[in-house]
């Protein structure tokens, strides 16, 4: 074998094992029949347009579902839960309004104009409407305006959370902030769905009708146990909320440690329910893998693992460490979970699944 053959071979290696089989030799041979008479190494647009077509093929494979790798249906299921979390997130955005309109005579401590409060309150509103707007084109079947959408609000979050966290006194910079924690993390997610996956719709195939209701009902309660309204029903047995910001000082105190160990325990129990829901099949597995990058960080906010592992690093930095980190534990979780049954297929002479 030569060490031009040998070179490009190397790089039809990066197409899927199916297509090289099928068209890997044919390949080959029209590359070294259009080779210069003692060229020994490929031309860098030759390697370039084979890399080209192998990351093309590759990412075909993976919208469509095909190759019998877990990941696209493990993209699926993610991007279906992670659009669920974002309506969740934006319902309870709803559920709190009426409470801001209650204190939004009150400008803050900064002095700041009425104008200024709203934007304060409600200057996130836009991006919650977009995400339902989106949610609304998967579920009329609009694949391709959903994608558009989905890429376009979150390159803008991605931005403004960079924007926002890199000076804090920059004109805004608290609206970009607000967007640059767990949320971006889902939009990234339910976004990549749309890119490498048959989509959000497939994974509530996968799922199926049992472990879809159980997901609006974990989302359901963590918007519940997130809410202004239910803290004062609990607080005061009504939903007063003038008088729930004049209320005494010691009594709020106490009764919000009383809401942050709900509100602890709430998440742990859907942690607990999404792991027993998604750890049946390897795609439910890497799925859990990757809703660990949105979750690592929201087990950080209510403070269920260390915060001081990345000091004092901007928010955009923090919140891809975490979730890298968190993705990174919840693999190793994932194959050592594997582990045996892949040893048991090796000893059968079966692939492991």
């Amino acid at each position: 074998m030569s060490a031009l053959e040998s070179r490009y071979r190397r790089l039809l290696a990066c197409y899927p094992a199916d297509h090289r089989a099928e068209h890997g030799e044919e390949m080959l041979d029209v590359l070294l029949s259009a080779a210069r008479p003692g060229q020994r190494r490929p031309s860098a647009a030759d390697a370039a347009d084979l890399l080209y077509g192998a990351l093309r093929i590759r990412l075909r494979h993976l919208a469509a579902g095909e190759g019998g790798s877990p990941w696209p249906g493990a993209f699926s299921i993610t991007g279906f839960l992670a659009v669920c979390l974002l309506l969740a997130d934006g319902l309870r955005f709803a559920v709190n309004v009426p409470y801001w309109v209650t204190v939004l005579p009150e400008p803050p401590d900064t002095g700041g104009s009425l104008p200024r409060t709203v934007a304060l309150h409600f200057g996130t509103a836009p991006y919650w409407l977009a995400w339902v707007v989106i949610a609304l084109l998967l579920w009329r079947g609009r694949r391709r305006a959903a994608t558009i959408g989905a890429c376009a609000v979150t390159a803008a979050q991605i931005a403004f959370a960079l924007y926002g966290t890199s000076a804090y006194d920059r004109p805004w910079a608290w609206l970009g902030t607000s967007l640059a924690g767990p949320p971006l993390a889902l939009a990234v997610l339910a976004t990549a769905s749309l890119l490498l996956s048959p989509g959000p719709a497939h994974g509530a195939r996968l799922l199926g009708r049992r472990h879809v209701l159980g997901a609006g009902a974990v989302a359901a309660a963590l918007v519940a146990f997130s809410t202004t309204p239910l803290f004062s029903l609990l607080l005061r047995g009504d939903l007063d909320f003038e008088e729930m910001v004049s209320m005494d000082v010691d009594r709020l105190i106490t009764y919000s440690w009383t809401w942050d160990l709900l509100q602890n325990s709430v998440v742990r129990l859907a942690a607990v329910l999404v792991t027993a829901g998604l750890a049946r099949t390897a795609q439910g597995r890497r799925a859990w893998a990757l809703l660990a990058v949105a979750v690592a960080p929201l087990l950080v906010r209510v403070d269920l693992v260390p915060d001081g592992l990345f000091g004092e690093s901007e928010a955009v930095f923090r919140l891809v460490a975490e979730g890298a980190l968190g993705f990174a534990l919840a693999m190793l979780c994932v194959r050592g979970v594997e582990l045996p049954s892949r040893a048991r297929a090796r000893r059968h002479g079966r692939p492991p699944a």
